[in-house]
């Protein structure tokens, strides 16, 4: 055990950290044998077990909030309706496949009508095509015959020209209305053109009038072609009419027979088939409610199988506390025992003193120890010592206590005054400390950190046989090495003379690390002890 100077009037064993308070209380437990690892294993499996019921027991919360907000029904209310939805879908689906049974039955009687359309619509399509065929047939011949006509035109127009313009000499361009007297042209050549004049032959009247029977002939076959082909594009006409005839008057017909039968069976089937979707829909959303409903059981399932195997675990850990309780008589001798230390003590303000059994802290006056922080820092000081001298002790003379053996006390005197309450409070405190060390000898590691205590404490200390080391040395100044220099005065302010760049330089020490160098031949087992007890504070 370890008693910081920084804590020693402030806190016992740490007890004002949150994080160690638990800590501290096991391991005073097991000190005492109130508790064994069994008993912790059972204690932490219940805290585990309550978690588990605190999340559980939201999220239930959670479950059926949203479920009384969203639809008030109950998981019964839902189950009813739903059964009553599913009766009511097999009798909605049952008509919608007994109205398309019907359709197919009465689609099955109209085949032959049907097959009979389609037929006549095939040939219409046909005669259609066949129309437009000798209609292209007809306006090419058109084309045949127009051009004939053209070939006989400008025949007699070539004809007629060489008739009456093969007698005059031009004499001016036709084209220009230049002069042509003085134009060199060559024998036999056109003196408009510059040609050669065609020959006789070319102009014969004879071969010019076969020319023309020529084209009359071809006229006359072109136009009786074209007759042919106008009458076959009538007859194409007429036979496309009546086929457009026959597919109305079937389409007509057929229209006829399923006005009755046909429509009013689409219209219920239509009106069928959305009330079944409808339906099904509203069995979906039904059906995700009853699975919140169904999660809403499984959490209560688990609530009662937490809260079942709680209430087992915290009976075998009364058991256990049960077997484990003579051992709570060892924690009333210990409050025993404290209350006597202190109270011989004589301390002010002090009637009662005693350890509480359920955080094993010291408790005077019926307050905590934090109150008597109010009464002074030697006061709480006190009370933290007598804890630890009396916890010690009775670990030294009871076996089955697992106290350690070893106190380091880091300045019992701190915040103890110079008056003479003060010195016999402290004079009490340090007699104490040697009537233990007479008391278990060897079995007792007791190490008290102090500078220089008072000289009849030593006295007090050595008469029970402690020996007193002095880590730190005497109370003295060290002998300085040389003198300090002045500052000197440069225009009109005090400078301090510093090296140069670059040199050497010892780094600063304060007077306390001087001091603590100066150990005054302070054995090493001293600082090794020293050193374990500051890692054992920490710890």
């Amino acid at each position: 055990m370890y008693l910081q100077a920084r804590e020693i009037d402030r806190q016992v064993v740490g007890h004002l950290d949150s994080w160690f308070e638990t800590k501290r209380r096991e391991l005073f437990r097991l000190m005492f044998g109130l508790t064994d690892s069994a008993l912790m294993e059972l204690k932490r499996t219940t805290s585990q077990l309550l978690d588990k019921l605190k999340a559980r027991t939201a999220e239930h919360k959670n479950v059926s909030a949203f479920l009384a907000a969203s639809d008030p029904r109950s998981d019964d209310e839902l189950r009813a309706e739903l059964k009553q939805l599913r009766d009511t879908l097999g009798r909605a689906e049952a008509g919608l496949r007994s109205l398309r049974t019907e359709l197919e039955e009465q689609t099955a009687a109209d085949t032959a009508l049907r097959q009979e359309l389609q037929n006549a619509i095939r040939s219409a399509r046909q005669a259609e095509e066949e129309v437009a065929a000798a209609a292209d047939l007809v306006e090419a011949r058109h084309a045949v015959v127009a051009q004939v006509h053209l070939d006989l035109s400008r025949l007699a127009r070539s004809a007629t020209a060489i008739d009456q313009l093969s007698p005059f000499e031009f004499v001016v361009c036709p084209r220009c209305m230049q002069s042509l007297a003085a134009r060199s042209v060559e024998d036999d050549h056109c003196l408009v053109c510059l040609q050669p004049d065609p020959v006789e032959a070319d102009i014969d009247p004879a071969a010019i009038e076969e020319t023309r029977t020529t084209l009359q002939q071809q006229l006359e076959d072109a136009q009786r072609i074209q007759q042919s082909d106008e009458a076959h594009l009538q007859a194409a006409q007429e036979r496309s009419q009546q086929l457009n005839f026959v597919v109305s008057s079937l389409r007509r017909q057929l229209d006829a027979q399923t006005r009755d039968a046909v429509a009013p069976r689409f219209d219920a089937i239509a009106e069928a088939s959305s009330r079944v979707a409808a339906l099904k829909a509203t069995i979906d959303a039904i059906t995700q409610l009853r699975e919140s409903w169904a999660r809403v059981r499984t959490i209560e399932a688990d609530i009662r199988a937490i809260k079942a195997e709680r209430a087992r675990v915290n009976k075998v850990i009364k058991e256990k506390s049960e077997q484990l309780k003579a051992s709570q008589t060892l924690v009333g001798d210990l409050s025993t025992e404290f209350g006597q230390l202190l109270t011989g003590w004589n301390l002010p303000w002090v009637d009662t003193a005693v350890i509480d059994r359920d955080t094993y802290l010291p408790v005077i006056n019926s307050q905590p120890f934090e109150s008597l922080q109010a009464s002074g820092g030697g006061i709480a000081t006190s009370v933290n010592l007598a804890y630890s001298l009396t916890l010690l002790a009775f670990g030294l003379d009871h076996a089955d206590v697992l106290v350690p053996s070893l106190l380091v006390i880091d300045s019992p005197r701190k915040a103890f005054g110079n008056n003479d309450s003060d010195r016999q409070r402290a004079a009490e405190i340090y007699s104490r400390f040697r009537t233990m060390a007479d008391a278990y000898g060897e079995r007792l590691q007791l190490i008290i950190r102090r500078q220089r205590p008072p000289t009849n404490h030593q006295r007090i200390l050595r008469q029970g046989g402690v020996r007193l080391r002095q880590p730190y040395g005497a109370w003295r100044r060290p002998p300085r090495s040389r003198p300090r220099r002045p500052p000197r005065k440069r225009s009109g302010r005090l400078t301090r003379r510093y090296p140069r760049p670059g040199s050497a330089r010892r780094p600063v020490r304060s007077y306390l690390d001087r001091r603590q160098d100066n150990t005054c031949g302070a054995r090493p087992a001293a600082k090794k002890a020293l050193k374990g007890a500051d890692q054992l504070g920490h710890a």
